[in-house]
């Protein structure tokens, strides 16, 4: 019933159907490392990031401390300023030595009085 060429031309899809399996086959494995790879790849790259901007944060954080500590520095170096300067205008002889100043100075001390805020 089958023939000889017959046979052979089944044979021939069989052996064609076998080695595209395994050809495909082998092609997504390799696929399928290369994405692996390049995922690994990305994930090492991710942590490296991570940890570069971890760094970034705390150096960060530290010059803010430094900063803060700073300005309650001079936030209290003001102030004691600010209470030698009031002690000084309250002292008897400033008040004794004290007359009435001009508009103009007045206006003026005003002025400046609202720009320092």
């Amino acid at each position: 019933m089958f023939g000889r060429l017959q046979l052979y031309i089944i044979a021939g899809i069989f052996l064609f159907g076998i080695l595209s399996a395994g050809y495909y086959s082998w092609r997504s494995g390799i696929e399928g490392e290369a994405l692996l790879e390049y995922n690994q790849q990305q994930l090492e790259q991710s942590i490296k990031d991570k940890a570069a901007m971890e760094k970034q944060i705390t150096d960060i954080d530290n010059v803010k401390k430094e900063v803060e500590a700073k300005n309650e520095a001079e936030k209290k170096a003001f102030k004691e300023k600010l209470e030698s300067i009031s002690i000084e205008l309250s002292s008897k002889q400033v008040v004794d030595s004290d007359r009435p100043a001009s508009k103009v100075l007045k206006d003026t001390v005003n002025k400046l009085k609202d720009v320092v805020k």
